[in-house]
Formats: structure tokens, sequence, C-alpha cells
């Protein structure tokens, strides 16, 4: 049963983690970096608006794998109660996912730029020696006080340059072992028969008996 076991726990972790789990981080960085770029006054620069439009197509798309491996589940084994999500889905939004989230990532750091790794301390805000200074220089000349400005390049900090990255890539087993259940499960007898009734293809020849 141990086989088992791990594969029906796989095949929901990787709906979850390829889908709904990771949804909800973007959400997180996309506010994060929309933040950010309304802060710095760069709400009409083109190539971040396009990043973060690409953003949100990376979060719908992650999106809807993960509910369509939902929509498609069914119950298993049958009259056990226990409804698992479809195989294939749930392994194409987890391997979907593994790169889009590492996309998420490197475009938020974009966005961010460098002071999401170099900036101080959030402490250095109750630093009468420092204080001053950190508050005009990480204002941007905005109006937003140099503490919110702080904070939300903190948590782009822990998204980007923290474990997240890894831990998508390899959560619910790494890259390699969604390519192999991919392989196992996936049937071409639809794409086939598709053809072979649009082109009119003929049986094979019968081979005669000797």
């Amino acid at each position: 049963y141990s086989g088992k076991l791990v594969a029906r726990f796989a095949r929901t972790h990787r709906m979850t983690c390829g889908g709904t789990c990771k949804v909800g981080f973007m959400n997180q960085i996309i506010g994060a970096s929309r933040l950010i770029q309304e802060y710095k006054g760069l709400e009409k620069v083109a190539h971040i608006n396009e990043q973060l439009a690409e953003m949100v197509v990376l979060r719908e798309t992650s999106r809807a794998c993960g509910l369509e491996a939902a929509r498609r589940g069914a119950e298993d084994p049958p009259g056990s109660g226990v409804f698992l999500p479809d195989e294939l889905m749930g392994n194409v939004a987890k391997l979907n996912v593994c790169n889009a989230f590492w996309r998420m990532m490197a475009l938020a750091g974009d966005i961010g730029g460098g002071l999401i790794v170099t900036m101080p301390s959030l402490k250095e805000l109750k630093n009468p020696e420092v204080k001053d200074y950190v508050e005009e220089f990480y204002s941007f000349g905005s109006d937003e006080p140099a503490e919110n400005i702080m904070k939300v390049t903190k948590l782009l900090q822990n998204w980007t340059a923290g474990l997240h990255g890894v831990g998508t890539w390899h959560g619910a087993g790494p890259v390699q072992t969604q390519k192999i259940m991919l392989q196992r499960v996936i049937s071409y007898d639809h794409e086939k028969d598709l053809v072979r009734k649009q082109l009119q293809l003929k049986e094979k020849k019968k081979k005669s008996q000797p």
C-alpha cells in the first residue's frame, strides 16, 4: 500500500503546489511589484506594465491548470468517497508552475531593483544616527513613507531571494518526476484517431496466413 499512498499524495499535492498554492503567492508578488512601481512614480513606463501583465498571465495560467485538475477529478477508488484530481492535469499544473514561478520571481526582481537585496534593515529607521538619511533616500522622492517602501521591498526580498524558487521546483517532486508520470498517463489514441478520420487513412494490410 505504500506505493499507492505516495502516488495519491503526490497526485493531490501536484495540483495544489502547481495551482492554488502558488496563485496565492503570486497575488502577493504582483501586489508588491505594483506598489513599488507606484511608489517610484513609474506607472506609465511601458516595459514595467508589460512585465506586470505577464505576471498576471503566469498567475492565471497556473490557476487554470489547478482548477482543471480539480474539475476533471474523480472518485478513486470508486465507491470510496475520496475524490482525487486528474493525474494528467495535476502533473501539467506542477510542471507549468515550476518555470512560471521562476519567471515570476525574475520579473519581480527586475521591477523591485537591486534594493531588494541591498536594502538596510528596517531597524535603521529607529537608529538616530542614520534615520533621517534612510527616510530621505529610500522614499524615492515620493510622499510615501520610507517605512512602507522598505516593508514592501522586504516582502519582495522574501519571495525572490529566499527559499521559494527551489521549494516550488522540488515541492511534490522535482520536474523529472512530473515528466515520468506524464509519460505514464498520456494516451495518444484520441489524437491519432482524429488524424485517421481527417485524412481517411486506410487500415493496415492484414498479413496473410502461411
